[in-house]
């Protein structure tokens, strides 16, 4: 393998443009999916609904996406990637002009639920397509690129599609994001190249023996994000108990923000450099970082602590998704990808969950140590995964091929 660097052999074989391009491509789904959050009293107002109601917009979407997931992508296993990838978009494009037009709460709602299902059939298939342009030992580089759109989407999408809902409208606001999506597969369409010659018709995926490993890859990351989410859904009050005043939790968000940027982009070269030590080391930091958040510590600590607690919530996707692209067999990469956004979402929603119940029952000072001590159980069906079968035969081509390279 030569040793010329990433950024010079994407630009020699023509591999950066197509992958920044899906990089847009997420960072304008993952802004449409985050949006409503940022505009939720302007839209329950628009709409006659209270908030609690209009939530339901943000609450059904995860809900959906883990109904529908595995079943569209069976539906649709005899399409190309670049096909699902394209259709998606276009689904998703004009449910979010629905929801712009929608005059009733019923018809933005139906039309989130259908833009909850679209984008669920596009991550599972995105980052498969993402990993299957680069060579096995760039997995992790090349995802670092496409997974750096949700990223740029909290740091800057969801802000300024909030600052266009409160000084236009957030009619506007989703308007904008059906155009950038159809902008995205524009872009999609006529620079990311399809997958294989085009000459074969794809074969419907199977289940077969790497499925295994990726329901454990898949279950760590469950845990994990259980853990996260349950602290993230109420880090105003966490951060208090910490002694962070209202008026300075931007602040900390921010910070976060930040860290997680940088953690997408070291994520790629540490996930390239350490493919199977990589995730059940970011899944310990994490669950250790997340119990020292509820420590007392002082300010000054805790806004370090969260800023680290950002560098690793960045390299976590990026390090799970490189892992099942790298345990699934080529054949089942689509499958796998469905499996994954179904759990992690499942993961989201029970987090958010233990997070209100910690709350009700009073014991917010001790959600950090809760969280943690969930988020640490991703280390057993990561460690069995480090014992199976197929990874002890090597089985994984591409782990293969990177040992080849070094």
């Amino acid at each position: 393998m030569s040793k010329f660097t990433f950024w010079n052999m994407n630009r020699s074989k023509g591999f950066l443009i197509p992958l920044l391009a899906l990089g847009a491509a997420t960072f304008t789904t993952v802004s449409s999916e985050m949006m409503p959050a940022g505009v939720l009293d302007s839209m329950s107002s628009s709409l006659s609904v209270d908030v609690s109601t209009a939530g339901l917009l943000v609450t059904g979407w995860a809900g959906t996406i883990a109904l529908t997931g595995i079943p569209l992508v069976r539906l649709t296993m005899r399409w190309s990637r670049k096909s699902v990838v394209l259709a998606s978009l276009g689904v998703l494009a004009a449910a979010n002009l629905v929801t712009a037009l929608a005059p009733t709460y019923a018809m933005a709602l139906v039309a989130r639920m259908v833009a909850a299902g679209a984008h669920g059939l596009f991550w599972a298939v995105v980052v498969a397509y993402g990993a299957s342009l680069v060579p096995a030992e760039r997995v992790g580089r090349a995802l670092s690129i496409v997974l750096a759109g949700p990223t740029v989407a909290g740091l800057v999408g969801v802000p300024l599609g909030t600052q266009v809902a409160h000084q236009i409208g957030w009619r506007v606001t989703f308007a904008a994001l059906a155009t950038l999506c159809l902008l995205c597969a524009a872009a999609i369409g006529t620079l990311v190249p399809p997958v294989g010659d085009g000459t074969v018709r794809p074969e419907p995926e199977r289940w077969d023996r790497s499925a295994r490993s990726v329901l454990m890859v898949a279950g760590g990351g469950f845990f994990s994000l259980i853990g996260y989410y349950a602290v993230f859904t109420f880090v105003v009050p966490v951060s208090a108990a910490a002694g962070i005043g209202a008026g300075a939790v931007p602040g900390v968000l921010l910070a976060s923000g930040i860290g997680g940027f940088a953690g997408v982009l070291v994520a790629g070269r540490i996930g390239d450099r350490w493919p199977r030590a990589a995730l059940p080391a970011t899944a310990l930091a994490l669950a250790v970082v997340t119990a020292g958040m509820g420590m007392p510590s002082g300010p000054i600590v805790y806004v370090i602590l969260v800023t680290l607690w950002g560098v690793l919530i960045g390299i976590l996707p990026v390090v799970l998704q490189a892992r099942v692209m790298r345990l699934a067999s080529e054949q089942f990469r689509n499958t796998a990808g469905s499996i994954l956004i179904t759990v992690l979402n499942l993961g989201i929603g029970l987090g958010a969950g233990l997070g209100s119940l910690a709350s009700s029952l009073g014991l917010l000072t001790f959600l950090p140590a809760i969280a943690a001590a969930v988020a640490i159980l991703a280390l057993g069906p990561l460690s069995l995964l480090r014992s199976s079968s197929r990874e002890d035969r090597s089985g994984n081509v591409a782990d293969r091929e990177l040992r080849h390279a070094e």
